[in-house]
């Protein structure tokens, strides 16, 4: 039987990497990807546009002797549709053992490391649990009731951590035999909690997925977030379209998800009770909180899916914003 850390090296490594009106961040996460010491064996960098300055710099990796592939879509399909299209494109060039390794040209990686120790993590878990489909930096787990996400504590990160999704800035690693069962992204979502979907599916087909504990605590000591205490706020952030795609996919991700109770709660709760709470100390944006919640939570239970508002700018992906790390 081969070592876990040979059959790492056995393992290719897909890159999907998603891209919108971005070209220096794009150049700067290419340059950090060249700096790892486990390199990818392709990169398909998906173009949410058509942009000829990505092209050529997906060019300028061939001319280095790289495996990489360019993909433009055209149009603005978010991050979802961006990653749906890359994992399918993923497929052609994985056999079922490889990992499809989702990128975020926002986040680079912190260390050159980053790639072989989520290697050598994923080739370990798959020898010990046949049912673990991904590996990642940082996850959480799921509150099918109160539709939020649970902070995993400090002490738990040591080893496997068990997981319901991983970050989509967190290098998450997908087996392809558990993508090919699955399917890719749920490109309806467009932006925000397009990963939460994809690890809580995973789940229901009866799959696993886990945490890298000690590169996470890594990870969050480098960030100063070990020791804090993450609860939710009652007052009210911005109203913009981030916050609408936020409350629209998680009604949705909990009504399709059998959930149809906690959905409605959870809607009503934050898409109309706390906009009316704060109605008192601040009526002007209570109401703009209503009318975008009201939208959200219509948009969600009908399933009216796709770029309803039209985002205003791209900056970090709305779920590395929400996860709690």
């Amino acid at each position: 039987m081969s070592s876990p850390v040979a059959a790492a090296h056995d393992r290719q490594l897909v890159g999907v990497l998603v891209t919108y009106r971005r070209t220096a961040q794009l150049t700067d996460f290419l340059a950090n990807l060249a700096e790892q010491d486990r390199r990818l064996d392709h990169l398909i960098v998906v173009d949410n546009d058509a942009d000829a300055l990505v092209a050529r710099q997906v060019g300028s990796l061939l001319e280095q002797g790289r495996d990489a592939s360019y993909v433009a879509t055209g149009e603005n399909l978010g991050p979802a549709g961006g990653i749906a299209i890359g994992m399918k494109h993923a497929l052609r060039y994985a056999r079922d053992r490889d990992w499809i390794v989702l990128l975020d040209d926002d986040d680079p990686a912190s260390g050159p490391n980053v790639l072989s120790g989520l290697a050598d993590f994923g080739a370990a878990m798959l020898e010990t649990d046949p049912r673990a489909a991904a590996v990642g930096l940082v996850g959480a787990r799921f509150d099918w009731t109160s539709g939020r996400l649970k902070r995993v504590g400090d002490d738990e990160l040591s080893g496997a951590v068990p997981v319901d999704y991983i970050g989509g800035n967190q290098f998450p690693f997908y087996l392809a035999a558990a993508v090919r069962d699955v399917g890719p992204f749920d490109a309806s979502l467009f932006f925000g909690f397009d990963d939460l979907e994809y690890g809580l599916r995973l789940r229901r087909a009866g799959y696993r997925l886990f945490g890298a504990g000690s590169m996470w605590q890594e990870e969050r000591r480098r960030a100063g977030r070990i020791g804090i205490d993450v609860a939710p706020s009652s007052g009210l952030g911005e109203a913009n379209w981030r916050r609408y795609y936020s409350l629209r996919n998680t009604v949705r991700i909990l009504k399709v998800g059998g959930h149809r109770v906690a959905a409605a709660r959870v809607g009503l709760v934050r898409c109309i009770g706390k906009p009316v709470v704060n109605l008192p100390r601040d009526p002007a944006g209570a109401w703009r909180h209503l009318r975008l919640g009201s939208k959200a939570l219509r948009d969600g239970w009908i399933g009216r899916m796709g770029r309803t508002v039209e985002p205003q700018g791209y900056g970090p992906n709305l779920i590395s914003d929400a996860l709690p790390r």
